[in-house]
């Protein structure tokens, strides 16, 4: 069993963002031996303060000093073997929610990279067809390569990621275009999201395969994996 937790910085609830992660994990659902669940990142996030306190106490559910909605998906990030992120594109780039999340991740890190070796997805929404999806998904997969995961490509489509065109709650299902490398194909931002999480299931499962014959992990230095010395 592999479990691909999507997450969606959206503020609105069940925005456009929401539908195309919920997509992608409707497209994941499909590869056998597959769960999946949905958190959005709506409420109250802070970003770091760098107070290098963390893990706080994990042993008891607390890893940061900070108390938002953090606090319940730390749990969810370790037990995930794969993450599909969206984020809705706000000035050319991914959205401060999603910034925010992505800058609480030292407790993970500080616990021995945590985080190293689950697959990694990206979507985005945006106001216009070059609002700057291909920004927002290209620094998530940045944050992926410096969490130390694999992050996916794009599948049937010469994109980074499935990106849909929309600003306001429903038009993400009129969202289509045809797709010049093969005549007569249509696009749309629902099936590049299920088709890309198809793929990132089962690229999750192919890993994971490999990892039960051989596991990575064992190769990071002392440091990393002896969680002491970061407390």
């Amino acid at each position: 069993m592999i479990k691909v937790l999507g997450i969606s910085s959206s503020p609105r609830d069940g925005g456009n963002t929401d539908e195309m992660v919920h997509s992608a994990l409707k497209g994941a659902s499909e590869i056998p031996g597959t769960e999946t669940d949905f958190f959005a990142l709506r409420g109250k996030i802070s970003g770091c303060v760098d107070c290098s306190k963390c893990p706080v106490d994990p042993d008891n559910g607390k890893y940061c000093v900070i108390s938002d909605i953090m606090d319940k998906v730390y749990p969810k990030l370790i037990e995930a073997d794969a993450l599909i992120l969206g984020s809705p594109t706000y000035s050319g780039s991914l959205n401060a929610q999603m910034k925010a999340f992505m800058d609480r991740f030292r407790p993970l890190t500080r616990m021995g990279l945590l985080m190293s070796y689950k697959v990694g997805g990206a979507l985005s929404v945006g106001g216009s067809r070059n609002g700057g999806q291909e920004k927002t998904i290209s620094t998530i997969v940045d944050w992926y390569l410096l969490m130390g995961m694999f992050p996916v490509g794009a599948t049937d489509i010469l994109q980074t990621g499935p990106m849909g065109l929309a600003w306001q709650k429903g038009m993400l299902k009129n969202d289509s275009w045809d797709y010049e490398c093969r005549p007569g194909m249509t696009v749309t931002a629902y099936s590049q999201s299920e088709s890309y999480g198809r793929k990132v299931a089962a690229v999750t499962r192919m890993i994971k395969a490999g990892m039960a014959v051989e596991n990575p992990r064992q190769y990071l230095s002392e440091f990393v994996l002896e969680k002491d010395k970061f407390q």
